[in-house]
């Protein structure tokens, strides 16, 4: 099977997986329509992307082990399962022969956290974080993964606040921090202090975070 004509197919799923599942990861689209297709990564230490974002080659880091086949852990239907395996093996073979294909790792580690296979999303937004050093997105996405599913806050504080370090824009990245300070960690002080830090950083932005805030000193 070809993958770059079931690109489309993937990123249905993808949609359809994530409404299904309930769960929330970041992802955009426009990194896999302009992503370079690089065999050789021996010429230079970096590349650019078609939107000018850096990609680091990552010369001297070992691509990580991409077991096949991967076990589903998770709860889903045999149709989902075949699918899942399906798109799974498309990516993992293709970037066995070609590492350096950022959006593939971003894919691959979106589809092993549906299946259940936390530890390998983790190793490939990881790697694709190196890839990329300056893009919040694998970031926020591990920070994700080690609040619900790894379940180390720690780690997801550190990863938060890379992401928050790398775009502090993003007022959903400010909001999943509070909400692991508040819900998971139970430090109010740390809750209340980023979502200060998201409105102070966004005056023009940060309605969504001034809500919160004002919802929760008022106690509604």
């Amino acid at each position: 099977m070809d993958f770059l004509s079931n690109k489309f197919f993937i990123y249905s799923l993808v949609i359809g997986l994530i409404l299904l599942g309930g769960f929330y990861v970041w992802f955009d689209l426009k990194y896999s329509a302009n992503v370079p297709q690089m065999a050789n990564n021996t010429a230079s230490t970096t590349e650019e992307n078609g939107n000018g974002a850096e990609i680091s080659l990552i010369p001297n880091r070992p691509v990580p082990d991409l077991p096949w086949p991967v076990e589903i852990h998770a709860e889903v239907s045999e149709e989902a399962k075949k699918m899942l395996l399906e798109n799974i093996e498309i990516l993992t073979m293709s970037l066995r022969k070609d590492p350096q294909q950022y959006s593939y790792w971003m894919d691959l580690a979106l589809f092993r956290k549906q299946a259940g296979d936390f530890n390998g999303a983790r190793i490939a937004w990881e790697y694709a974080s190196e890839m990329r050093p300056d893009d919040f997105i694998p970031r926020h996405n591990l920070g994700d993964l080690y609040t619900y599913d790894i379940v180390n806050l720690t780690k997801a504080e550190e990863y938060y606040k890379e992401a928050i370090k790398r775009q502090p824009t993003e007022i959903m990245v400010y909001q999943k921090l509070y909400e692991m300070y508040r819900f998971k960690m139970k430090n109010d002080a740390k809750a209340r202090a980023i979502l200060e830090e998201g409105i102070a950083k966004n005056p023009q932005d940060s309605l969504r975070l001034e809500v919160i805030l004002d919802d929760w000193i008022n106690g509604r």
